[in-house]
């Protein structure tokens, strides 16, 4: 009796062991810290941005904790297909192709490109007259997508930074950048450039961004769209627009 009563302590402090482990588990999120509002670093070194905010929230509703792990934009994807990372919380818009290779959370915001000119180049009217013009955008957005469908492929050019393509356009190297709306507001705000400006007559689709998760993890993806749509609910996700001057970004249906 006392060895089945010892056996049995032994069990259940195995299964309390797990339990806790469980309740303290910790996520590895790819992250692109180049792409503000979203995602950047502070004198710190800490991630900062809407992603961050949203990310904060999600761990203290999913009960896990979210641990930032800095790589380029165009592995993050890959990375959550792998197992490298748990989850990919970086400005990731969903589309067909990378829903092949996982899957995503519901939408938590969307918008569209944006292209950014300069104010003396008259010859950009719309997105027709792109085809011929040097286009830069990050590696691996969907930015490239839309240069891509916008001109000649040996006219589009890819950059680690939006940043840096914004500056090529500025030293005159480009004809245009496409990149994310916020992203593009952003720069420009922070670049504080007469000659730069987001043309009104190049647009593109609407896009919704979402959180890629490793395929089939139901488990996972249910309690993040919990999580969204909570703060979508109450609030949470329209003062984090407010707070990081996203101005387009409500989710307007859902998807």
């Amino acid at each position: 009796m006392k060895k089945l009563l010892a056996l049995t302590v032994v069990l259940v402090m195995a299964l309390v062991s797990v339990s806790a482990l469980a309740e303290a588990t910790t996520l590895k999120v790819g992250i692109n810290p180049e792409f503000p509002p979203f995602e950047s670093l502070d004198d710190a070194g800490n991630v900062i941005g809407f992603d961050a905010d949203l990310a904060a929230e999600i761990s203290k509703d999913i009960g896990a904790t979210l641990e930032f792990e800095s790589t380029s934009f165009d592995s993050i994807v890959t990375g959550v297909q792998t197992g490298l990372y748990d989850l990919g919380i970086s400005g990731i818009y969903i589309t067909e192709e990378r829903l092949a290779n996982v899957d995503f959370s519901a939408p938590y915001l969307q918008d569209r490109q944006s292209c950014i000119v300069k104010v003396s180049d008259t010859s950009i009217t719309d997105n027709a007259s792109l085809m011929g013009k040097k286009i830069g955008s990050q590696a691996g957005t969907t930015g490239i997508d839309a240069a891509e469908a916008s001109t000649d492929e040996s006219n589009v050019y890819s950059y680690t930074k939006a940043l840096d393509a914004v500056m090529d356009l500025q030293g005159g190297k480009l004809d245009a950048v496409i990149t994310d709306t916020p992203v593009a507001k952003l720069l420009l705000a922070q670049l504080n450039d007469a000659n730069l400006t987001i043309s009104p007559t190049v647009t593109f689709d609407v896009e919704y961004y979402g959180i890629a998760i490793p395929k089939g993890n139901t488990d996972l993806k249910t309690k993040i769209d919990a999580s969204i749509q909570r703060m979508t609910d109450d609030g949470t996700i329209a003062a984090l627009v407010e707070k990081w001057g996203i101005t387009s970004g409500l989710v307007e249906a859902a998807q």
